[in-house]
Formats: structure tokens, C-alpha cells, sequence
């Protein structure tokens, strides 16, 4: 009897104790909406007419971008004197390591990416099927690519590099017939003691050790003083296509009617991205439509349904943006990024695959690697994506995901889960399948269609190791 009560007392001080250990999971906030697709995007919600006109100009048929992260943390790769190595996007190693702006200012002098070669880059880029290109022109540690006369805080005053970065990877896009952006932080600025912070795990006076405890900091004096004037530089004296926003802390419509009225001005074309005044995942409203041309959802999220406007992923082929070798970070394989490049397109939308460039100023071999994957692929298959619309049928299959021609007399079937069945079925369909071939290799595929339920035999083997499409042409369009 002793001992079955010395049992359960150990028993029971273990269970005490594991739970003691065992995280504590927090309740949910109440009164806030669930951050669904479905909770974000209105089914009216319409784009402008203008910014209709200006996604069809070029942008909704590029469907694949390239987005470059590269500045003077790319050397750090997410570590700074031993701290920093926990927060997984290392872009953002001041905030996380907490180094002084002084000190940061230090690190940017070191900042020599003598290997930069811009025709290099944009060669990977175009043999990946890759059609335009955003590079980060100021990023949130307020240190410009460009040659700046609103602050000598950049890369051609501040570095021995000495080089335009911006000027010199938009003339070799140009050059090569791609189309050419840069990103832009408008509200954060680490640089600045005026701007606001979004990440609450630093204070002002960290980072501005001389700022009076009482600093009243002005959001709008530093707007006026850097931000609007450097997006005029840029909108002045470089030809951009797009320019892409990002973290809109205390960005108010007419803030983020100031930014857009300046990009209006020089660059009536220019293309205009939801976060000059939305988070990632913010409810997207109508009265906001009219500062932007389409919508950037989440950092690295795919969509799950078709959206009612036009939108880009902004995707990264590793778990950070910049380049990062400290601390804990992993690459996705190239099959996976080719499944979100078509569950994005296929839903509606353009694939942003981002890269981080190492500090010497050459392309992450590990991203060139996958960008080269992708080419393999979409040399073959390229016609299954770009210049394409999203899915007409009302779901999403099981087994992938469907695009269709302009036309809409061909659909593309997207085989990325091999059926146990060895077959793959389509039901809803309202014309006939007249052909039916395997893209990659143009051999026929076996299929039965009956009324408006297609049926169709596949191979033993995928015929793509990523992606086995399947080109359908029609009797007429589908509707």
C-alpha cells in the first residue's frame, strides 16, 4: 500500500512538473477578425480603371518577378558582433542586434560589393523565365542604393564602392528587356529618429543614444525631409515600372496620397503596390483602391482561392530575405517554390521570388541554384503561366491547380500531386476537349470526356519531376 502511494505521488509531482514546463498557450484576442483570405478581400472589391489600364500594359502578363534584397546588412548575414542571430529576416539585424545608428553608420562605410556585376544578375534572372526585377532602393535601416542628394547616406557618398547600384541594374534590365522597380521603406527609417518604429522591442533611444528622454518624434517632418523627397529622386531620374512599398506604420490616406501624387507626376505608368498603405494583411477597402494598382499580400503566403483583384506574392527562396548564413535559416527546394509560383498564377496573381545577394556583391549560390531549377522547368512549360489568366473552373483540384490562355480556348492542367488512381478527373466543364498533350514532351494523353465530366490517364512516372502539365485545347472558349 506504501508503495502504490510513493507511485502516485511521483506520478503525479511528474505531471506537475511537465506542465509547469510546458508552454502556456495564449487565449485568442477577442474583437479580432480572423486574417483569412476570405476576411481581407471583399468579393466587389474592383481596381481603378486606371490602374486596370496600367496592369495590362506589361504587369499582368509578366506573372514572375524577381524581388532583391541587398544593402549594407547583406555582409552581416544576420549576425553583429555575436547578437542578432535570432530574428530570421536578417535585413533587419540593427533592430535585432541593437546597434546604435553611429555605429551602424560604421558598418555601411564598410559596405563594398566590389564582385557586382548588374548584366550578371539579370542574365540568372531571364534564363529563370523571369520578366521583371525589384530590388530594395532603401530598406528600413534608411541606407540608400542609389545616389541620393536628399542624404549622403548611401551607397555612392558613404562606401567605397562608390557605384549606382539602382542606375547600373536598371539599365541592364532595360537592357535586356526586362521591366524594373525598387522597393522603398516610406515610413520606417532606423536612420531617422522622426520616423516610426514597428518593431516595439527596440526604443528610440537605442538606437539615438543623444535623443533627450522627452523626444517627441514627428513622422511627417521626416517625410518632408527624406522619404518624399528621395521616392521623388527615383521617380526623377531613373525609368522605374513599378515601385513596391513596404510596412506602412502610421501611413494615413493622405500620407499615402502625397507618395502616390509624386510617382503620378513623373511616372503616370509607374505601378503602384497596396503597402504604401496596407500591411500585408490588412482588410483590403474599396476607398483605398485609388493609391495603388494592385495588392501585395503576406511576406511568403499563397493564396488558397482566387482573388477579386490583382495581386503579387512576394515569395523568397529561403526563410529570410536577406542573405543569412548565421543562425537558424533553410532554402526551400526548388519543387516547392514551383508549386507556390503555380497555386500564385493560377489563383490570379504575379510570383515575386526574392533573393538575398552576398555582401561581395555576387548572387547567393543557393538561389542561383533554384532560379536554374525553375528555368529547366519553365523552358519547357513557360507557356503555362506567363501571359496567362487564373483558373475558370470554380475550385481549385486536388491534384494541383488550372490557368488558362487569354483566348480561353486552352486550359493547363497542373499536375503537382500524382492521384493513387493513375488518372485525374475535371467535372464542370461547359465546351469540349478536342487535344490533349503532355507539355513538356508534346506526346499525346489518353483522356474520355462525358458531357461535362473529363477523365484522364496518366503515365506511371510524372512526366516533370515537378510539375507534369497538361495542355487541353478547346472547341471554343470557356466562359
Amino acid at each position: 500500500m506504501k508503495w502504490n502511494v510513493l507511485l502516485a505521488v511521483v506520478f503525479m509531482g511528474a505531471v506537475l512538473s511537465a506542465n509547469a514546463a510546458a508552454p502556456k498557450k495564449k487565449p485568442p484576442k477577442k474583437g479580432k477578425p480572423n486574417q483569412t483570405f476570405e476576411y481581407r478581400f471583399s468579393d466587389d472589391l474592383k481596381q481603378t480603371p486606371d490602374s486596370e489600364a496600367r496592369l495590362d500594359k506589361w504587369y499582368r502578363d509578366a506573372k514572375f518577378g524577381a524581388f532583391i534584397h541587398f544593402g549594407a546588412y547583406s555582409p552581416l548575414a544576420g549576425e553583429y558582433k555575436g547578437r542578432g542571430t535570432e530574428h530570421h529576416y536578417s535585413e533587419w539585424i540593427q533592430v535585432a542586434a541593437k546597434i546604435p545608428a553611429d555605429e551602424y553608420h560604421q558598418v555601411a562605410a564598410q559596405f563594398n560589393p566590389s564582385e557586382f556585376d548588374a548584366e550578371e544578375w539579370v542574365q540568372v534572372f531571364k534564363h529563370a523565365g523571369i520578366r521583371y526585377v525589384i530590388i530594395t532602393s532603401k530598406h528600413h535601416d534608411g541606407f540608400a542604393l542609389f545616389k541620393s542628394h536628399v542624404s549622403p547616406y548611401n551607397i555612392v557618398d558613404a562606401t567605397p564602392f562608390k557605384r549606382d547600384i539602382i542606375k547600373e541594374l536598371c539599365e541592364a534590365c532595360h537592357r535586356n528587356g526586362l521591366k524594373f522597380g525598387v522597393y522603398y521603406s516610406q515610413a520606417q527609417d532606423w536612420d531617422e529618429p522622426d520616423a516610426p518604429y514597428l518593431n516595439k522591442r527596440v526604443k528610440r533611444q537605442e538606437l539615438h543614444p543623444g535623443l533627450p528622454a522627452d523626444f517627441q518624434p514627428d513622422m511627417d517632418r521626416y517625410i518632408g525631409k527624406k522619404s518624399l523627397p528621395q521616392v521623388e529622386e527615383l521617380m526623377k531620374n531613373y525609368e522605374l515600372d513599378t515601385i513596391w512599398f513596404d510596412t506602412p506604420v502610421e501611413m494615413t490616406y493622405e500620407r499615402a496620397e502625397r507618395f502616390r501624387n509624386v510617382v503620378r507626376k513623373y511616372r503616370p505608368d509607374c505601378l503602384i503596390n497596396s503597402r504604401i498603405i496596407y500591411k500585408g494583411k490588412d482588410k483590403i477597402e474599396q476607398k483605398s483602391m485609388p493609391l495603388f494598382d494592385y495588392v501585395s499580400i503576406g511576406d511568403k503566403e499563397i493564396p488558397t482561392k482566387k482573388l477579386p483583384v490583382y495581386f503579387e506574392s512576394p515569395d523568397s527562396v529561403s526563410s529570410s530575405y536577406a542573405y543569412k548564413t548565421h543562425g537558424e535559416c533553410y532554402y526551400h527546394p526548388e519543387k516547392e517554390l514551383i508549386e507556390r509560383f503555380v497555386y500564385t498564377v493560377c489563383s490570379g496573381g504575379n510570383y515575386l521570388l526574392n533573393n538575398g545577394p552576398m555582401g561581395n556583391g555576387k548572387l547567393d549560390p543557393e538561389a542561383v541554384k533554384r532560379y536554374r531549377a525553375i528555368g529547366r522547368w519553365m523552358k519547357l512549360n513557360s507557356e503555362s503561366l506567363l501571359d496567362t489568366r487564373p483558373n475558370p473552373l470554380p475550385a481549385r483540384p486536388e491534384w494541383g491547380d488550372i490557368s488558362v490562355n487569354k483566348a480561353g480556348n486552352i486550359l493547363y492542367l497542373h499536375i503537382l500531386k500524382l492521384p493513387e488512381t493513375g488518372k485525374i478527373a475535371l467535372s464542370g466543364l461547359t465546351v469540349n476537349v478536342t487535344k490533349a498533350v503532355f507539355l513538356a514532351n508534346g506526346n499525346d494523353a489518353t483522356f474520355e470526356q462525358n458531357g461535362s465530366a473529363l477523365s484522364i490517364t496518366l503515365p506511371p512516372e510524372p512526366v516533370n519531376e515537378y510539375d507534369t502539365v497538361i495542355k487541353l485545347t478547346l472547341d471554343q472558349a470557356i466562359k
